[in-house]
């Protein structure tokens, strides 16, 4: 008979984290996140979200007292104001290939949610920024990048008999930076750049918190008119840079000005999970000399979009072209031969429009699902794009 705990001590923590490992032990592909990066989203001194909400990981051991399988779920009761019902999510969930398991680790997160007073649940998400560990790999099962779900295709059917149903399109577009299509790019800068009072800038490590500045100011309008938005601010953004500090590229982070008011950035990192597959979760002084010697020796990189965005005043001037040219020009796309931009939304049509405009495709597909907690409550997808036949 199985059993189902709460992780409430360093112990607990041990089994949580054994439970992906005994999941995907036979799976190649499967690059372990960080133990560290999880552990912070649940711990308070890290994520804001807990200041206003509740959170709670269980593990479900099986008859033999092994994990076979996690879930955590949080509610933030503060965005919960700003929507019509409460709703509540789930993510980090990992399952042997067992139904009763995953439904009874479901039905755990379930109950937890309803008695903190959520109406619907959305799952699998992250507790927090919605740029990372969101929605459920379905298509395109590739290797993950840092910090993206990456799961078994059995998850699918686990959500969808349970009742999630599919709720929005997560997209993933990558690009051979050869294919840019720089020509048309380069000609729409200096046609705008007649016509405007516009430049582009790299970040400069001597000027993080001007950036920072200028770069809230953007999200935050752009932003704002979103489900899940939270304001951020300038001393978060300097905080995640410093965290970021040993694999930043400054050249592949820009911001563009609109006369000299910020109108648009894009945030860009080294993406280091395949060097960090070797470590198995565990960054550590046993470990990093290892992820150290890998990126010396790394000649090329790959470099994932994590934030993209162009202030509301400036979207008829171009500026989404701009940013996106200007961080592709020839220095960026000869050390980055390949380049995955920002994960977005199928219903964002307008950047979906830029992106293919770009010369990259959809590499691969997360769905958010959500399923109502009681009667009553309707479930309205966003709407969903046709995805290409290679998917």
């Amino acid at each position: 008979m199985h059993s189902i705990i709460e992780v409430k001590d360093k112990e607990g923590w041990k089994l949580f984290h054994k439970a992906p490992h005994i999941v995907y032990q036979n799976d190649p592909k499967w690059i372990c996140p960080l133990e560290s990066d999880v552990e912070g989203i649940f711990d308070p001194k890290k994520n804001k979200a807990l200041q206003n909400g509740e959170a709670a990981c269980f593990v479900l051991l099986d008859e033999n007292g092994k994990p076979a399988g996690r879930i955590t779920a949080f509610i933030d009761h503060k965005r919960n104001q700003a929507l019509p019902f409460p709703v509540g999510g789930i993510g980090f969930f990992d399952c042997i290939h067992h139904k009763s398991y995953a439904f009874a680790l479901f039905e755990k997160a379930e109950t937890w949610l309803r008695e903190k007073g959520a109406k619907a649940v959305d799952g699998p998400i992250n507790f927090g920024e919605r740029d990372k560990f969101w929605g459920l790999l379905v298509k395109g099962l590739y290797p993950p990048l840092y910090q993206e779900n990456y799961n078994p295709p059995y998850y699918q059917q686990f959500f969808e008999e349970w009742g999630f149903i599919p709720f929005e399109q997560v997209l993933t577009f990558r690009g051979d930076t050869s294919n840019i299509p720089m020509d048309r790019f380069n000609k729409l800068m200096d046609t705008l750049g007649r016509r405007y009072n516009i430049r582009n800038e790299h970040l400069h490590l001597d000027k993080v918190e001007k950036f920072a500045e200028d770069f809230c100011e953007v999200y935050n309008a752009a932003f704002k008119q979103y489900e899940h938005f939270k304001p951020v601010f300038p001393a978060e953004v300097i905080k995640s840079m410093e965290a970021a500090k040993p694999i930043i590229d400054p050249k592949i982070i820009v911001m563009t000005y609109f006369d000299e008011k910020p109108a648009g950035f894009c945030i860009t990192l080294p993406d280091i999970n395949r060097l960090l597959k070797p470590a198995k979760g565990k960054l550590n002084w046993r470990t990093l000399p290892g992820l150290l010697w890998r990126k010396w020796r790394a000649k090329e990189y790959v470099a994932k979009g994590i934030a993209f965005g162009v202030h509301p005043d400036y979207r008829t001037k171009g500026i989404a072209g701009i940013v996106l040219g200007y961080m592709s020009r020839d220095e960026n796309r000869n050390k980055y031969p390949v380049m995955y931009f920002t994960t977005i939304r199928a219903h964002n049509t307008e950047a979906v429009s830029v992106y293919l405009k770009m010369g990259v495709e959809i590499d691969r597909l997360h769905l958010a699902y959500r399923k109502a907690l009681e009667e009553g409550i309707e479930v309205e997808p966003h709407p969903f794009i046709e995805l290409p036949e290679h998917l």
